[in-house]
């Protein structure tokens, strides 16, 4: 469901989605398909389906899992975290219904001792889903972005319009 993490910059992961679509070559080394791949084999059933074999390495499929079950636990630790959220997924992928995206967003506006670290390919969508799904900023969600080349750097310019946050960043 979601924990403590490795991952330097952050203190744990929550994943309410799994699964995602290569959308740019920053996806082509993601981590997150291998893991997938892994936790599909050990019997975790939000994974089934994500990932496939290619070339003697596990790949996106494009299909996204939702998992209702996971969006409480932010709300039941009680110490404060930094929570990547989506480290298996993007939250704004496309195939992530906005009205999902709103119930992910209403558990960070409750769980405000947290901070949440909203890391997406797909700005644009991120930067829309405030007038369409209706969210609001909050002070305590950070939104970033990867720019994985000069190509994509196009990205940092949508974060920017988007509305303002605690921190933007990118990686």
């Amino acid at each position: 469901m979601a924990g403590l993490s490795d991952i330097e910059w952050t203190d744990a992961t929550w994943n309410p989605v799994a699964g995602c679509t290569m959308v740019s070559p920053g996806c082509t080394n993601c981590y997150a398909m291998r893991m997938a791949g892994r936790l599909e084999a050990m019997g975790h059933a939000k994974y089934r389906g994500t990932t496939r074999k290619s070339g003697g390495r596990r790949v996106w499929t494009g299909e996204v899992s939702l998992d209702p079950s996971a969006l409480a636990a932010p709300l039941e630790w009680r110490t404060p975290r930094r929570i990547f959220v989506n480290s298996m997924s993007d939250l704004f992928h496309e195939d992530v219904p906005l009205s999902f995206v709103r119930e992910v967003w209403e558990v960070m506006e409750k769980a405000d001792w947290h901070v949440f670290q909203v890391l997406t390919k797909r700005p644009e969508r991120m930067a829309g889903a405030f007038s369409s799904a209706g969210l609001r900023p909050l002070a305590h969600v950070w939104l970033g972005t990867s720019v994985e080349s000069a190509d994509y750097v196009h990205r940092l310019d949508v974060l920017r319009r988007a509305p303002p946050a605690r921190g933007g960043w990118w990686g």
